[in-house]
Parts: C-alpha cells; structure tokens; sequence
C-alpha cells in the first residue's frame, strides 16, 4: 500500500508537470498525449500478443501518425475544434475500419487474418482519439484548459469515490466475472461523487472564467448530469481494460508505475472520458 501512494503522488505531479502549465501555454499537452499514446500502444499490443492475437504493429503506428498529421494541420491552420474532430473521424475512422481487410489482403495465409485487422484498427481508435480530443481541445477550444481538466481528471475522482464508498458500504457484487471487487454501491458512489464535483467545479470554476449566459441552477443541473455520464463512461472504460487483461491473462499492462502497473492501467478510464471533455465544452458553449 505504501508504495502504492508513493506512486500515486509521483504519477499525479508527472501529469500536472504537463497538464498545469498548459493552461499558459496549450501546446505542452501534446508531448503528454505522445508519450501516452506510444507506452499505450506499446502495452496494448503486447498484451494482446500475449493472449493469441497478432495485431499490425506498422498499421497502427501508421495509423497513430496519421491522426498527428491531421492535428498538426489543425493547429497550424487554427481550424475549429469541430472541423478537426470531423476530419480525425472520416479519414482514422476510416482508416481504422479498412484495417479489417487490410490485413488479410497483407496475410494471406492468416486464418485469424479479420480479427486481428479489426484489432489492430481498434487500437489506433482507442488510443488516438482520446489523445486527439484532449489537444484539439485544450488549443481549438476557446478556455479549453477547463474543459479538459474535468475530462482528464474526472476519471479518477470517479475512480476514488467509487474505491472509497465500495470499501466501506460495498456489499453487493456488480461485475465478478470481470472485476471481483467491483460492487454496485461503488459504482452508484462514484458516479455521484464524480457528478456533485463535477457541478461544483463547473459553477464556480467554468460558469465564472468561460461566462456563461444561463441561469446557474439550470446549469449546475445540466453539469451534474454531464458528471453522472462521465462517470459512468470512465467506469466502462476501467471496464473494458479489465475484459482485456482477463481475455489474455495478464494483472497488469505494464510495469513502469509500481502498484499501479502500466500507463494503460493508469489511463483507460481517462480514454473513455476525454472525448467527454470536448462533449462538454460544446454543451455549454451551445447554451
């Protein structure tokens, strides 16, 4: 346990190493989401070599490059964060669904050839389009820092509430087959600790820096609600790495942050609540 929390102080001052000063100068997040994104692939497809399956690496590291190349033109052409977004899911997304016959154009003597096609474009989707919402984000979002700070750490509000109040009152399992420990009075627990810091955090923070033309109690409702949601996508992400790591049998994606495991293990909640952050910023900037 104590190294646990050494670690997890450690890991916390490295993100806002990156995430803090971005608010000054936005362009500081995309070495974070770089230095993310490759350990994240990196874990991902050995985890899943370990299991049986034999994702492309070259497809995907083609893949993640062509998601940087339509930032880096986002950016330097200043377009606007829905442009980009639009532009990341018609060309990657495509790109992501053509490696289903990529690969077994590519390999013809692989039986498995569509699966691991499919795997491999999921991959660049799963690990690219998080990391692309959180630098489009914070640099094509007007007060985007904000934004992103709720999709970014909101995650693991959720994952502490959710640890907490299943520890002391859980009772009743919700996902054994999956996560043993997991209950359901921690789940509902995070998901309204993770909603009431949302709101607040969003009235006093956002409400006054982005000025916000709407009556507040309307919007702490609608950023509750937004909080709730976030929640749940963060616990169905902790969700779907915990399916992975069962399917090839491993505990940990890696082992560079020890008690916590690999950068995968530390993120993938996160990756299921960026695009949130972005959803958020919309939703407000539309009331």
């Amino acid at each position: 346990m104590r190294q646990r929390i050494i670690t997890g102080i450690l890991f916390s001052l490295g993100v806002a190493a990156f995430f803090i000063p971005s608010l000054w100068l936005p362009l500081l997040i995309c070495a974070m989401a770089l230095i993310v994104g490759g350990f994240a692939i990196h874990e991902l497809v050995n985890a899943l070599r370990t299991g049986g399956f034999s994702p492309s690496l070259p497809l995907i590291l083609a893949g993640s490059a062509l998601a940087v190349i339509i930032l880096v033109i986002s950016l330097v052409l200043g377009l606007s964060c829905e442009i980009a977004l639009t532009l990341y899911l018609l060309i990657v997304g495509s790109y992501s669904v053509c490696c289903g016959i990529l690969i077994p154009v590519i390999r013809k003597y692989d039986t498995d050839a569509l699966k691991n096609g499919l795997i491999s474009g999921g991959i660049v989707f799963y690990v690219t389009f998080p990391l692309f919402c959180l630098v489009a984000g914070m640099n094509l979002i007007e007060h985007g820092w904000y934004y992103m700070l709720v999709g970014l750490a909101a995650s693991w509000v959720s994952d502490v509430c959710a640890y907490f109040v299943g520890v002391t009152i859980g009772k009743h399992k919700l996902i054994p087959h999956i996560s043993p420990k997991k209950t359901w009075e921690g789940f509902l627990g995070g998901a309204f600790g993770c909603a009431v810091i949302v709101a607040l955090y969003s009235l006093f923070v956002i409400y006054n820096v982005c000025d916000v033309n709407i009556n507040r109690v309307l919007f702490l409702i609608i950023t509750f609600v937004l909080g709730f949601i976030i929640s749940l996508m963060s616990q169905l992400g902790d969700w779907f790495a915990s399916v992975i790591k069962r399917r090839v049998g491993i505990k940990d994606y890696g082992k560079i942050f020890p008690g916590h495991g690999g950068m995968l293990d530390r993120f993938d909640s996160a990756f299921f609540t960026l695009p949130l952050g972005v959803l958020l910023a919309f939703v407000i900037n539309m009331i």
